[in-house]
């Protein structure tokens, strides 16, 4: 794969996918105000970055996982004809993109690593494994590949430790189940037997001790094994388990050092995101990676943060990584609302979380570019449509068309 560093001050074509993600739009919006020209391409009918100011064309592509190959010639096509410079995948496209890798990387940068390589890390058991061989701290966990080796969990007294049990291959943290040590055999019983999945060795569970501590968050990329931007934000506010809906940056040493590591370990390209504990005793643990963007674009803001990451990586690497700024907080504003209504426990919550809603910045709605703010009804509805159609959640009707599990 070759990252080509480009001169500054020169108007390039950058092509965004996965337009219905917010950091895809925090993104649209950095290199629009740079200068550049944005072009976007999404399989949805309604997505952000189709209605945005900072977006000068939006494509409408197959879906990525039921038709890779008209997917992947239709990027093709985009970056031929758009004379396309740079292609960031966000979403879990990258996964289909990196297929095509070779056949696009001929025509612009492609900032996506081989798939072989994202392989091992999306798959939460293959990351577990490699991270023990580099050395790096992460929770005691086992595969579950067979109906019996799930419900072991409910026989077996030794087990009886606090677990959390999860797809292999899942995001927004769907059909987790969290077992507590203080739960009798016959509870852990009722609730596995209850939850039992369609597990198997095309379709594995891990099942990883809890630890309690501190939820941490980072999003880097890098280059060839070097950091070359970063940040790191507390998991304060989430929906349920699910994702983080509030964003923060934090100084974190220990989370920048184990992030440093692991990428120059296997001198990753791309952009890599990390999910952390942090025990109350200093402790920091990795549960999973998402090896592709995530909601800590939203750190170094829509002001340009990024975009030298992105265009001069080399001038990067040689002058120190890109950390994101401090500042006040940004948020999904209807996510956050919802946090709220299901999260809040304690007048203290309550007062933590109005300071923080009132002091952080709306990532969808700004007075310069208000209709991806409007268009977020009309993506609700279509997501309720497709949810009620395919009798799925609506979580998981948000990213059904391109989800990537394994799939060869």
């Amino acid at each position: 794969m070759f990252i080509k560093d480009f001169a500054a001050g020169g108007r390039l074509t950058i092509l965004l996918t996965g337009g219905r993600a917010p950091c895809t739009l925090e993104l649209a919006r950095s290199f629009h105000r740079a200068g550049h020209r944005v072009i976007v391409a999404e399989s949805v009918r309604y997505h952000l970055c189709r209605v945005s100011r900072a977006v000068e064309r939006s494509y409408s592509v197959p879906s990525p996982n039921s038709d890779t190959e008209s997917f992947l010639e239709a990027i093709e096509s985009i970056v031929i004809e758009e004379r396309v410079d740079v292609l960031i995948p966000t979403c879990e496209e990258i996964f289909y993109i990196a297929k095509g890798l070779t056949r696009l990387g001929e025509h612009c940068t492609v900032w996506a690593s081989s798939i072989e390589h994202l392989r091992e890390l999306h798959d939460k058991w293959r990351f577990i494994l490699l991270a023990r061989r580099l050395g790096l701290p992460v929770p005691q966990s086992r595969l579950i590949e067979t109906r019996e080796e799930w419900l072991v969990y409910s026989k077996d007294e030794r087990l009886h430790e606090s677990l959390v049990l999860k797809p292999a291959f899942s995001r927004f943290a769907s059909h987790v189940l969290f077992l507590e040590k203080s739960d009798s055999a016959a509870k852990r019983r009722r609730m596995l037997t209850k939850a039992m999945p369609d597990v198997s060795p095309s379709t594995p569970w891990v099942a990883q001790r809890t630890i309690y501590g501190r939820h941490i968050c980072t999003y880097s990329i890098a280059l060839e094994g070097d950091l070359i931007a970063h940040a790191a934000y507390p998991s304060l506010h989430r929906v349920g388990q699910g994702a983080t809906v509030y964003f923060k940056s934090i100084v974190h040493g220990a989370s920048l050092e184990w992030v440093r590591k692991f990428v120059k370990a296997i001198r990753f390209t791309g952009q890599i995101a990390f999910d952390f504990i942090e025990e109350e005793g200093g402790g920091l643990y990795a549960l999973e990676c998402n090896p592709r963007a995530t909601s800590g674009i939203h750190l170094f803001g829509s002001d340009g943060g990024l975009v030298q990451a992105f265009l001069q990586p080399e001038a990067l690497r040689n002058s120190g990584c890109l950390l994101a700024p401090g500042s006040s907080g940004s948020m999904l504003t209807a996510a956050m609302l919802g946090a709220g209504l299901s999260g809040i426990r304690s007048n203290r919550e309550l007062r933590s979380w109005l300071k923080d809603f009132r002091s952080a910045r709306d990532v969808v709605f700004t007075r310069t570019d208000m209709m991806p703010g409007i268009e977020q009804l009309r993506v609700l509805l279509d997501v309720w449509r497709i949810s009620r159609t395919r009798s799925i959640t609506l979580t998981h009707a948000t990213t059904i068309d391109m989800e990537w599990n394994g799939d060869a």
